[in-house]
């Protein structure tokens, strides 16, 4: 028998362990949550089924080379299901999570409430940018809070970094996103904002870039559909995490709208101050409060104008955005069509009726022996699906909210 030399043997175990190793990798998992979301090439989105899949391949996961990435995801499609909870928890797994200052000390100065203040400084800029985490809508619930006030001081444009441009020209002609208009989009608190925007007469732009610079063609996106044809627009930007970061050494999205435009964007930070401020903050009521930049100290990672410390509860909150015209309505779910695990999903009927891709304005996981839900929705028209673990629907409602 021929004998294989030993240094040949050894290379040929190394790559007989990589391949195996390669082979064992489980795909990514925010494409297998993406696979498992719907029912159907052109069915509903069902939020709670990527959320069973990924529990399911979680022991998978975290023996692999993706587990960062896993909680990523786990934590992206639990807040789309309006599991917020449970967001948090898989965002915190993550090995680079850096938890609240340990420090009980008082802060240097008392938090005061955001949405005043903010307004107060809105006033005289022509571009504001908010960034928020993707995994929490309190970011983008705060700014549906605040669009209506925006709108009154001249604002006319809503640039969110979440749209897709390709469902533009779709978005502009149904007035409400789909599944397809993005993906972060998908959140219903998203959507939610989306459609007030629209109701309020906002120009909704899409100006993500892709390129090898994302930062630079995301400006230059931006300035293209708002400053250049309109010099005298006023322009308020939801971006994600570091894109509004002023630091110059950064290159961010915002240095490069000051570097084109000329204009300094007033930028509002909302992800820092939960995790970087004192640990007494995390006593203060639901809400959200504008803070001093001292009181972050060396944990402060973003340069911005303000920054919020963002608290509001926003789970089980409806499509009202606290808009004193939301009603408290309440589903009673017949006994006979419970079989957890399920999920309630929430839709304008007219919304519904329309093209395939239709996203709900309400989603709620069930607890065990839940058999109602309670949420606080604007007056019209709604259809309430009930759907259980592999999607199938197992009960569904037409009523009006008046």
């Amino acid at each position: 028998m021929r004998r294989i030399k030993p240094q040949l043997a050894g290379g040929l175990l190394a790559a007989a362990l990589l391949v195996a190793f390669t082979a064992a990798e489980p795909e990514n998992p925010f494409a297998v949550a993406s696979q498992a979301v719907r029912v159907g090439p052109a069915g509903p989105l069902i939020y709670l089924l990527p959320l069973l899949e990924l529990r399911r391949q979680r022991p998978v996961y975290l023996r692999s080379t993706q587990a960062d990435t896993y909680w990523q995801a786990s934590a992206t499609y639990a807040a789309m299901a309006g599991e917020l909870d449970s967001a948090a928890y898989y965002w915190q797994r993550q090995a680079g999570f850096t938890p609240p200052a340990a420090s009980a000390a008082a802060p240097t100065a008392v938090p005061i409430a955001a949405e005043a203040a903010i307004l107060a400084q809105t006033q005289r800029r022509q571009v504001v940018m908010f960034n928020e985490e993707h995994t929490q809508p309190r970011g983008r619930w705060l700014v549906g809070r605040l669009l209506p006030a925006l709108y009154k001081q001249g604002f006319r444009y809503l640039a969110l970094e979440a749209l897709d441009a390709a469902d533009s020209a779709g978005l502009r002609q149904r007035g409400y996103p789909v599944a397809t208009s993005g993906f972060y989009t998908n959140e219903p608190h998203f959507g939610n904002l989306i459609r007030r925007a629209r109701q309020l007469g906002f120009q909704l732009v899409a100006y993500d870039g892709m390129g090898a610079d994302r930062e630079r063609d995301a400006a230059r996106n931006l300035l293209a559909a708002t400053l250049t044809p309109h010099p005298q627009a006023r322009v308020v930007v939801l971006a994600g995490h570091g894109h509004i970061n002023e630091n110059s050494a950064a290159q961010s999205m915002a240095t490069w709208v000051r570097k084109l435009s000329g204009i300094d964007p007033l930028t509002i930070e909302q992800t820092q101050a939960a995790q970087a401020g004192p640990a007494s903050w995390q006593q203060l009521p639901p809400g959200a409060y504008l803070v001093p930049a001292a009181s972050l100290g060396n944990r402060r990672a973003l340069t911005c104008d303000l920054y919020v410390l963002n608290r509001l509860g926003v789970a089980g909150t409806g499509n009202g955005f606290g808009d004193p015209a939301a009603r408290a309505t309440r589903l009673t779910l017949p006994a006979d069509s419970l079989r957890p695990p399920q999920v309630v999903l929430v839709y304008w009927q007219c919304e519904k009726q329309g093209p395939p891709g239709a996203e709900p304005v309400a989603v709620q996981c069930l607890r065990p022996g839940q058999a109602e839900v309670h949420l606080p929705l604007l007056p019209g028209t709604y259809l309430a699906e009930l759907r259980d673990g592999p999607g199938r629907r197992c009960w569904q409602k037409t009523f009006s909210v008046r």
